[in-house]
């Protein structure tokens, strides 16, 4: 009996051996800078309480610091079926600001509790007029210039977005984003994300060739 459990832990570390030789031979060293996770409505968000909230963003910060990025941008996927009031979204603010000051983390992360990416690019367009007027600029509406305004305080487009729940279903939070990223889609709520689910992820983007929004020859 002790003969056979000795075998048998011999033959998974063997395996073991054998997926992190595979696993390194095919990953990519595709560099990996802004990572995007949209996951849960506003309501979900909302029904944090500070604690979860300093877990989660510190799990994700977890799976990202060990693959060197550098951004960290959490977004809901929707609003939700249930309406936020101003009272329980200054206090989801509130909570969302103190888990990220007690954060000490060289990955910058980003925090927006906003469910339409649509009125925030429209937001986004409107103030890049307002400003260009204001100083006298001919407005030219460039895409980096756009892209800037857009992904701030972050420099860099995202990488990977991932998104939680259903591979049928995007994300209402992102249209920008969306456009030159890679798209992994976990089947999970956002109350179960882990740093080992986001490693998941990161692992299936370092396998892939990456298209920039172009398609597979």
């Amino acid at each position: 009996m002790v003969f056979e459990k000795l075998k048998s832990r011999v033959k998974e570390r063997v395996k073991a051996r054998l997926r992190r030789a595979l696993g390194s031979a095919v990953a990519s060293e595709e560099p990996l800078a802004h990572v995007v996770v949209a996951g849960g409505t506003l309501h979900d968000w909302a029904s944090f309480d500070q604690g979860e909230w300093n877990r989660r963003i510190g799990d994700l910060i977890e799976a990202l610091e060990r693959e060197g990025a550098r951004w960290l941008t959490l977004v809901p996927v929707s609003a939700g079926v249930v309406p936020v009031d101003g009272v329980a979204f200054s206090r989801l603010e509130a909570m969302i600001d103190k888990a990220l000051r007690r954060q000490r983390s060289r990955v910058e992360v980003i925090v927006r509790p906003e469910p339409d990416g649509r009125a925030r690019f429209i937001r986004v367009v409107e103030w890049l007029r307002a400003d260009e007027a204001s100083r006298g600029v001919h407005a030219t509406g460039s895409e980096q210039s756009l892209a800037r305004a857009v992904l701030a305080p972050a420099d860099a487009e995202p990488d990977l977005v991932v998104v939680l729940g259903p591979p049928d279903r995007l994300p209402t939070s992102l249209v920008w984003e969306l456009a030159y990223s890679e798209i992994v889609f976990l089947d999970i709520p956002w109350s179960d994300i882990s740093s080992e689910h986001l490693q998941v992820a990161v692992d299936d983007f370092r396998r892939r060739n990456r298209r920039f929004g172009g398609i597979d020859a």
